[in-house]
């Protein structure tokens, strides 16, 4: 019997030349004429015949529908009446039982799968599927509370007649269940797709219910173990009987299959579960819980790097969106595996391309100061069980103790039920374990490795806060710098401190000398007029230590003279109250409050002064000054009167064409030539084309000058090293960099091409000389 008899069925019998007349071969021949026309055979044939559409050149897909009825046909081979029609074959027949009819049916089982086309098992899966899910639409009428029983009174509750809406069956699933029973193949070739069917259906369910839902509780729960043990459960054991549902472990399958669909489904969608984190929370809690029986930690870790990959890291994400993502990525992956293993693995693609912006180091220090942009960093800074940066994270290499021989790792990410819990509270808690130690903070300053870059950030950013402060108002800044002395040091934060100190100094003397004015003043004032009495003190200055600030802006500037006597001035008495100290102005820095008359004509023609006040930059103010003087200015004019390009007064002009306060006119004596005059508020010639530059762009710090005093400190060590050593590659000099110049004030962060550009600029500068093999040299001067 068997799949070889089968098989032999469908070969023509050949014969070798000469062996005609041997005996073997004629007792082969008529051994084969008899399986041709075995029973089993024979049902095999009917089975497959074209009639029932299940041909192996068919590619239809309702074939599955005819499957319950010729598997009712086949079974009748199987009748114990039918022992007339097998009573021919019992001969030929190879005997594995002892009973006749299990000889038969592992004949007829045999010979059907032997003639079947390849579409054969799936046509099965086609139909459990189809079975399956409509005891799916079933279930959902009967929760949305709809009568769906009224036209189904005479059907039975355990085996109803499967007629669904949309399904299209008119078959009997209870007898249909029989028949694959006493066939026996669940147990054997419809084990594979019976399992797919179950899988496709729960994952389909699954999806339909829990995807985008991230705030519900207890999905898994309330839904997917219910749907389980409402739907799938009671029709399996229908399929396979009460007692092989629990002999052959069904029910187990079931739930580790559902608990697979569901972190399936919710692994597909990490990466919006990470966006929306925290409200997201209970989705990511009972995600973690599931993990715990399905261990599917290493899918969901590669789905989520390649999300991040693909969808976050790119040049049109900003900057501070990345960091976000990039922190709700700790704290959802530390809710799942607490020891930052998966972290670890995630994480790596986000934190390289972050290094590679520019602007992240700003970004991570404007997010923990400034409680507007802030958000997550903004708390964390302010967390009561902060650490310093040198604890936050130890790293086992740097550890000065030998190894403990009672060392154990630290848990699986894999550890099942509470104990695994328990560990992940403690973790949390204690702040101990494998990798997991660092906080949000640390980490982003590991991006880096070191943190003097966010110091120095840090110091540009507070100089810009403090010189644009026009009250002196330091208490936000002292309370941001005390937490940032706790978590990157005192020493640090040395060169801040000085700062902050040193505009609470300006506001003292600013008072003192204020009031010494005054004093003055009231003295020279007696018996005058009004008129005529001295104006009250108009300027305010941040004097400050510039060793100890970054490098500030030193355009210069040839103020208006009304404005530079107010300013002499104060220098005067600054002299005296601090001699021998004097004061160097930097011009183009600081804020003018300026009132400004504006003459108005009401429809009558009667002209009427207003008093419009501008907040504006000192060479604003200058330039405008100029028009009390005489009515028409050209660009070059005031060019010479200032100090500064034309151009440049060109694009500062057009703040004063955009507020109605200056319009251009053509020139009567320079050929055309457009001037400067000023207009009436209700002039309506066109406003000024050129863009005007929003005031502070760019800041007081110069990030020029800060870049040539970097680059001043890296040439010195490069005439040292050629010095020293002769002459040096690219390579040579780019690593020596690195390494002798990450302790100062100034990091080395330069890439080899950039090196190469500004060893070409020394060689211009007959500083180097760079040999055929690439070596540079110092330039031997006679």
């Amino acid at each position: 019997m068997s799949a070889g008899v089968g098989l032999v069925s469908q070969m023509p019998v050949v014969f070798p030349a000469g062996a005609s007349k041997n005996h073997n071969w004629e007792r082969a021949y008529q051994r084969a004429n008899a399986v041709r026309s075995r029973p089993s055979t024979l049902a095999a044939q009917e089975f497959f015949s074209p009639s029932h559409d299940l041909d192996p050149s068919c590619n239809n897909n309702n074939d599955w529908r005819t499957l319950p009825a010729r598997l009712e046909a086949l079974c009748q081979y199987l009748d114990p009446t039918k022992n007339d029609v097998w009573k021919d074959d019992i001969h030929l027949s190879v005997s594995l039982s002892e009973d006749p009819m299990e000889n038969r049916r592992l004949a007829l089982s045999a010979a059907v799968f032997a003639s079947a086309p390849s579409n054969f098992l799936e046509s099965f899966r086609q139909l459990f599927s189809a079975v399956l899910e409509a005891r799916q639409v079933q279930w959902q009428e009967a929760q949305e509370g709809l009568d769906t029983n009224g036209n189904d009174d005479d059907d039975d509750d355990n085996g109803p007649t499967t007629t669904k809406s949309g399904t299209g069956m008119d078959f009997e699933e209870e007898r249909l269940y029989q028949c694959l029973r006493r066939l026996k193949w669940l147990d054997g070739k419809l084990r594979r797709p019976l399992g797919e069917a179950l899988q496709g259906s729960i994952q389909r369910a699954i999806q339909d219910r829990i995807t985008g839902h991230f705030e519900d509780f207890n999905l898994y729960m309330e839904f997917v173990q219910a749907w389980t043990e409402a739907v799938v459960d009671p029709w399996l054991q229908t399929v396979v009987g009460p007692r092989a549902f629990d002999t052959q472990g069904w029910k187990q399958t079931l739930d580790f299959a559902a608990s697979e669909c569901f972190c399936n489904v919710r692994i597909g969608e990490i990466f919006d579960m990470v966006t929306d984190f925290p409200d997201s929370l209970p989705a990511v809690q009972e995600l973690t819980h599931v993990l715990t029986r399905t261990r599917m930690h290493d899918k969901l870790a590669m789905e989520l790097r390649a999300s991040l990959s693909r969808r976050l890291i790119h040049p049109g994400a900003n900057t501070s969106q990345i960091i976000d993502v990039y922190i709700n990525t700790i704290k959802v992956l530390r809710e799942i595996d607490p020891s930052d293993r998966l972290l670890d693995l995630v994480a790596e693609p986000v934190r390289s391309y972050l290094r590679g912006r520019t602007d992240t180091v700003r970004c991570i220090i404007t997010s923990l100061t400034d409680e507007e942009a802030g958000g997550d960093l903004y708390e964390e800074l302010r967390r009561q069980d902060a650490r310093p940066l040198e604890h936050a994270q130890v790293d086992s290499d740097d550890e000065e103790e030998p190894p403990d021989l009672n060392w154990m790792p630290g848990p699986s990410i894999h550890r099942q039920g509470k104990a695994a819990d328990m560990t992940s509270h403690e973790t949390r808690s204690s702040g101990s374990g494998s990798g997991g130690t660092g906080d949000i903070l640390s980490m982003l300053v590991g991006i880096y490795g070191s943190k003097e870059l966010f110091v120095n950030e840090y110091r540009v950013i507070l100089a810009d806060k403090l010189l644009s402060n026009l009250n002196f108002d330091t208490d936000k800044e002292v309370h941001n710098l005390e937490l940032l002395k706790l978590r990157f040091g005192e020493l640090s934060m040395r060169q801040c401190e000085i700062m902050i100190k040193d505009i609470d100094d300006s506001k003292r003397i600013v008072n003192n000398i204020h009031s010494t004015m005054k004093s003055k003043n009231e003295i020279t004032d007696k018996g005058k007029n009004e008129e005529n009495k001295a104006a009250e003190p108009v300027v305010d200055a941040a004097i400050v230590s510039h060793i100890f600030w970054p490098a500030l802006q030193r355009e210069e500037l040839k103020h208006h003279p009304r404005i530079q006597f107010e300013l002499d001035q104060f220098s005067v008495e600054y002299a005296r109250l601090k001699n021998p100290r004097r004061l160097v102005w930097l011009e183009q820095l600081g804020n003018v409050q300026l009132d400004l008359e504006v003459v108005e004509y009401d429809p009558n023609g009667t002209a009427i002064t207003e008093i419009r006040t501008f907040s504006c930059s000192p060479l604003h103010a200058t330039l405008i000054s100029h028009f009390e003087d005489q009515d028409q200015w050209s660009p070059n004019d005031l060019s010479n009167e200032t100090g500064v390009w034309v151009d440049v007064v060109k694009k500062k002009m057009s703040y004063w064409i955009n507020h109605r306060v200056v319009r251009t006119v053509p020139s009567d004596t320079s050929g055309g030539e457009l001037v400067y005059e000023l207009a009436a508020s209700d002039d309506e010639s066109e406003i000024g084309t050129e863009e005007e530059e929003e005031e502070g762009e760019g800041g007081h710090v110069s990030l020029g000058a800060q870049e040539e005093e970097a680059m001043q400190v890296f040439e010195s060590y490069i005439f040292g090293m050629l010095t020293n050593m002769g002459q040096l590659p690219l390579e040579r000099i780019h690593n020596m960099l690195k390494t002798f110049v990450t302790g100062s004030d100034h990091r080395y962060d330069k890439t080899p091409q950039q090196l190469s550009v500004f060893l070409q600029q020394m060689c211009k500068e007959e500083k180097l000389e760079c040999g055929p093999d690439g070596m540079y040299k110092l330039v031997k001067k006679n």
